[in-house]
């Protein structure tokens, strides 16, 4: 191990020189503590979705294994920061700027969709910028292989509720498709243009139900026309 990189309730993230690969990895290790059958199993649902999709716009898996109690997957290494972190630090940013992510994490949401994956957790912290600018989606720990049993059930929440699909919200896994990734993409979308979700609540069951049943906040005025419309389009 090198450094650690992140730590959440479930797991860490650490930077680890691999010696087979004689270069420095993330190393996405689930904590034993947060390891039950149903995190483990979504832990390996990842493994699965990042092993089957190369695409310069997606972190790439190395590998997938357990150390002990810990299921781990080695992962590039992507050295930058989170879209979350941008916007908190700079605020909305300028429409080309806004443009350009939209067009490559659009086309890194395809080509998931085309190997019959969809992330269902799309947001501004789940977006990673290299050090060239560069968007990757990263974090398919919720990630649903289409042609698989999903590891949900109706009624069950998942997701991040202020970027949430009403049918996420709801817990409709029926309705569970590819626009829901798209729903997510335009709630990208719209935090890159007004610095906030297009919902706010002071609980999360406030998000879910003002995502279930109320129009999102109207962007600023002074947004490009054409970037609202494909927010309203998406949302």
């Amino acid at each position: 191990m090198v450094r650690e990189l992140a730590r959440g309730g479930m797991g860490v993230v650490l930077v680890a020189r691999h010696p087979e690969l004689d270069r420095e990895v993330a190393l996405k290790l689930l904590l034993s503590e947060a390891a039950s059958p149903q995190a483990v199993a979504r832990f390996e649902a990842e493994a699965q979705a990042l092993g089957r999709l190369a695409h310069p716009g997606i972190v790439a898996v190395h590998a997938y294994g357990h150390e002990g109690q810990h299921p781990y997957l080695v992962m590039e290494l992507v050295e930058g920061e989170a879209l979350d972190e941008v916007l908190k630090r700079d605020g909305p940013l300028e429409a080309r700027r806004a443009a350009e992510l939209l067009a490559q994490l659009s086309d890194a949401l395809e080509a998931a969709h085309q190997a019959g994956v969809l992330h269902r957790d799309l947001k501004p912290a789940n977006v990673l910028l290299d050090r060239a600018g560069q968007p990757r989606v990263t974090d398919f720990g919720i990630a649903k292989d289409v042609e698989r049993e999903t590891l949900t059930q109706t009624g069950q929440v998942l997701g991040t509720p202020a970027y949430m699909a009403p049918e996420q919200a709801a817990g409709e896994r029926a309705r569970f498709g590819p626009a829901t990734d798209v729903y997510g993409l335009g709630a990208t979308l719209y935090a890159l243009l007004a610095g906030h979700p297009p919902f706010r609540g002071a609980s999360a069951m406030n998000l879910l139900v003002a995502v279930m049943h109320k129009p999102y906040e109207p962007l600023p005025p002074e947004v490009d026309p054409a970037l609202s419309a494909i927010c309203a389009r998406c949302l």
